[in-house]
This record gives structure tokens, sequence and C-alpha cells, in this order.
């Protein structure tokens, strides 16, 4: 008896230690993207920041043409969708929204730190030549 329970027991172990995740937990997108190892960035540099803003913005507007491209092949062939096709438009609409809504925000926030980066190097030439 104590054979079979010590066998299951081992056979339970290594089976949850095979599911077990070996890699560093990584979090997740909104769209599930998985980001892993994202580079720090000195907030400070306020180049750099605004780089990173100007790149997100430049993803999403990818993702915003798929979204696009996705909503206008519904409208020329809606009738593939069935029933779903008025949740996928809706649905479709709604994520885009949601894309125009953050480039905005990331080009704003680019503004604003490329905005600070000037006045920070003017900051620093007037330190020079005093």
């Amino acid at each position: 008896m104590r054979k079979n329970i010590f066998c299951v027991a081992v056979l339970a172990i290594g089976f949850l230690s095979g599911c077990a995740q070996m890699s560093p937990i990584a979090s997740t997108l909104s769209d599930g993207e998985i980001v892993a190892n994202r580079l720090f960035i000195d907030p400070n540099n306020h180049d750099a920041v605004a780089k990173h803003y100007e790149d997100v913005a430049k993803e999403m507007k990818a993702k915003l043409q798929a979204k696009k491209e996705q909503l206008e092949e519904y409208e020329r062939h809606n009738y593939y969708y069935g029933r779903k096709g008025q949740s996928f438009r809706s649905h479709t609409w709604a994520n885009m929204r949601y894309l125009e809504k953050s480039i905005e925000e990331n080009l704003k926030e680019a503004a604003i730190h490329h905005k600070i980066a000037q006045d920070q190097q003017k900051r620093d030439l007037s330190l020079r030549t005093e």
C-alpha cells in the first residue's frame, strides 16, 4: 500500500514539475502579447522616453491599420460572418477607437518629453556659459 502511495506521489510531483514555468515571469499586454525583459529607460533621459512613446505609437498605428483592413474585409464579405458579424464589427470599431485614443496619448507624452529635453539642453547650455 505504501509503495502505491509513494509511486503516485512521485508521478504527481514529476507531472507538476514538468508543467512548471521555467522562464522568468512575463507580463502580458491587452492583446495577449508577452513582454519579457524590457530594457530599462532612465526617466531623466527625456529623449529616450520620448522615443519610447513614439515607438509605441508607431506599433499602435500598425495595429490600427490591421484593424481597418479587417473591417474593410468584413464590409466586403459580411455574409461570411453570419450572426457573429455584428459583434465582430462593433468589437473591431471599439478596438480602433481605443487604439486611436492610445496613439494620441502616446504622441502627447512624446511631445511633452521632447519639450522637457529641449528645456534641459537650454538649461545645460546656460550653465556652461556662466
